[in-house]
């Protein structure tokens, strides 16, 4: 086969002083799939397939512009917070989704020979924030992170063996 899928991972960047809100965002991010023909990939030192330095610069300053449209857009969306007509996180990924494939269109893909074949989202996406208004709302990240703690810890402990059971005589 003289073609390879590669995976290349984009976590948006955003200023330091972005308020903690807006910093919470950059933990999600987006994988890029993309089909490409040999001629555009090479090999890491563990042998995963990456694209050549030429386009791994070239993604570099797609990288740099999507970062600055990004930055641009979560700041919009904090100035529109108040308004209930905006449908804020959602459709601000649909427009910065549209702005990368967009960068990619125009500089990076060679029709069939280097083509993207999917995007996907990553992180955790709340669909539902209240605010912190309680006490109890307070400590509800604690409680989180000990539950999953006590979970996880649970999910380590060895399965008891099943007693063998002897054959029928």
């Amino acid at each position: 086969m003289d073609a390879r899928l590669i995976q290349f991972h984009i976590s948006p960047q955003i200023e330091k002083e972005t308020d903690q809100k807006n910093r919470a965002a950059v933990q999600n991010g987006f994988n890029l799939e993309f089909v490409a023909k040999n001629k555009y990939i090479s090999e890491d030192m563990r042998g995963v397939p990456q694209f050549r330095r030429e386009l791994r610069h070239k993604m570099q300053h797609i990288v740099d512009q999507f970062n600055e449209y990004y930055r641009w857009n979560i700041e919009k969306t904090a100035e529109m917070e108040g308004n209930e007509e905006n449908f804020g996180a959602m459709e601000n990924l649909n427009d910065v989704v549209k702005y990368l494939v967009s960068l990619l269109k125009n500089d990076f893909l060679v029709p069939n020979e280097l083509e993207l074949t999917a995007i996907h989202i990553v992180g955790d996406f709340n669909v539902y924030a209240p605010g912190n208004d309680t006490e109890l709302k307070k400590q509800a990240e604690k409680i989180r992170t000990e539950s999953i703690k006590e979970f996880r810890a649970r999910q380590s402990q060895p399965m008891p063996r099943p007693m063998n059971m002897q054959p029928h005589k």
